[in-house]
């Protein structure tokens, strides 16, 4: 389990909780197989120490990357756009637009790419 708290932060908002069921339909890293759309799923994809010449690290600096997939791309969209804005009152939001299309599953993909800076 992630330090960062983008489940907790995300299953407070009461806008995004309108549009899904945070607790049965968002993931760390993977969605179960067979988990029905939408869902929502993030990762950690990098980060750092924000590191002191005279003292330990205090903060660290996390990318996260998170992803919703639908069966169409309003749905996508809509849920992305609810998550960001749940989010971006904690983290801010580095790469706003990821789009794909994934064939084989025959769902939508949108997402984006954000950092969070995390007291230790």
């Amino acid at each position: 389990m992630s330090f960062l708290p983008i489940y907790r932060t995300l299953n407070a908002d009461i806008d995004l909780a309108a549009l899904i069921n945070v607790e049965s339909k968002v993931f760390e890293d993977i969605a179960p197989h067979d988990t029905s759309p939408p869902y929502i799923v993030w990762q950690t994809i990098s980060g750092q120490a924000n590191n002191h010449l005279d003292e330990p690290a205090n903060f660290d600096d996390t990318q996260y990357q998170l992803m919703v997939y639908a069966t169409d791309a309003k749905t996508a969209y809509i849920l992305r756009d609810a998550c960001r804005a749940a989010l971006e009152k904690e983290s801010w939001i580095s790469n706003p637009s990821i789009s794909l299309y994934d064939s084989k599953a025959k769902l939508y993909g949108r997402g984006f790419d954000a950092n969070w800076i995390l007291e230790r």
